[in-house]
């Protein structure tokens, strides 16, 4: 080791879940002096993504949200299924906002040391964790990394492997288009032959908004593949030309829906957090406030002098219920559509919610599934038995 290398904590990455991580030991009396290494590749904003959710009581900064909508609206087989939401609002952070505000904390912490490197491994020895970098290797007590898949992520049992991808482009239009108030959640009334398909549409006000091509499906499509469809939806369902908009700001994202484990530890003193961590929700690609809930845990405990927690991801009950959906998903996508119509037809927008959340009593639960096709599930369960026997 050189000189100058030892910390008392590391975090490795700078995404969501290790800013989030790092903002949460600053704000403990505990833990706030410890000396921080932050690292990533990038120490630097990128607008490139926006992360949505609805339960905000783990949020760090209010006023980092970007913007806050209050209906949210379901089309498919022609029929609109529209709330108004009381308990929850949608909410959005852009990632370049969230990162920029994390960062300049960071810099102002004499404390926290930032290193813009690569990061090819981790090892442990003793009570010690060990990150190596382009630049020099480093340890700590506790290592949290949210940079590198799992060390034996190809062994790790997967029946299902979906993924979640969009294209969006945020357009600004010449005219009033859009109800700032409203979150189109999912438009499935567009063509369902690549899988799961359906659009995902965010307005930021009359005239702009985020428009988001999106599938559950295995495969990617290329850049003109998602720009046609998005050219095509917004001709179809907003009457617009090429020349009635103009594109602001573009994303793409490819996030895994799958029902492998991810292993909370990447070794006895690297923790994994974030997607890595098996933080991703398989059946839906919410994350946000997973990794707020598990970085308050993990603070929780270590306040305490206990090793950090391995949970944030779903208990055993709601992974068969990801596999059942992610089943469906794979092998009956025009049946899935189906489900998500009844669904909520059925249902009220806020007891899904709540239902994603996990936060639901079994029998609430039930009453859900009471609303939707039943061959479907019972085949899934029936397929994914071997998982779902031994664990999930």
């Amino acid at each position: 080791m050189q000189k100058n290398t030892k910390y008392d904590l590391i975090i490795a990455g700078a995404g969501a879940a290790g800013l989030s991580l790092m903002w949460y030991l600053l704000q403990s009396d505990k833990l706030k002096e410890k000396n921080i290494l932050l690292v990533d590749k990038f120490l630097k904003p990128n607008n490139d993504k926006t992360w949505c959710f609805w339960d905000d009581q783990y949020l760090p900064l209010d006023d980092i949200i970007n913007h806050t909508w209050n209906q949210l609206e379901v089309i498919a087989y022609e029929n609109r299924y529209h709330e108004k939401m009381d308990k929850y609002g949608y909410h959005c952070v852009k990632s370049g906002d969230y990162t920029a505000r994390m960062l300049q904390i960071a810099d102002q912490q004499k404390n926290i040391t930032m290193l813009e490197s690569g990061i090819t491994g981790f090892s442990s020895s003793g009570d010690k964790g060990i990150i190596y970098t382009d630049k020099g290797d480093y340890e700590a007590e506790w290592i949290f990394q949210s940079a590198l898949r799992p060390a034996n992520y190809q062994e790790l049992k997967s029946d299902i492997s979906l993924k979640q991808h969009f294209l969006g482009i945020e357009i600004k239009t010449k005219k009033d288009l859009f109800d700032p108030d409203l979150v189109t959640l999912m438009d499935f009334d567009t063509d369902q032959n690549h899988g799961v398909t359906f659009f995902y549409v965010l307005p930021f006000s009359k005239n702009e908004a985020l428009i988001e091509y999106t599938f559950f499906t295995e495969n990617v499509l290329s850049d003109e593949e998602y720009m046609a469809g998005i050219k095509n939806h917004l001709a179809e369902r907003y009457n617009l030309s090429d020349d009635g908009y103009e594109i602001t700001r573009e994303e793409k994202g490819v996030i895994p829906m799958e029902d492998r484990r991810y292993p909370g530890w990447y070794n006895d003193r690297v923790m994994n957090i974030g997607t890595v961590g098996g933080l991703t929700k398989p059946s839906t690609g919410y994350t946000f406030t997973r990794i707020h809930r598990h970085c308050a845990e993990i603070v929780s405990e270590l306040e305490k002098g206990n090793r950090p927690p391995e949970t944030g991801a779903s208990s055993y009950r709601f992974r068969v219920y990801d596999m059942m959906l992610l089943y469906i998903l794979k092998h009956e996508p025009k049946t899935s559509v189906k489900i998500f119509h009844d669904l909520f037809k059925k249902n009220s927008f806020e007891r899904i919610l709540t239902f994603l959340e996990e936060e639901t009593t079994l029998p609430a639960e039930i009453s859900i599934f009471s609303t939707l096709p039943y061959l479907p599930f019972f085949k899934s369960i029936w397929k994914m038995k071997h998982r779902i026997l031994t664990g999930a």
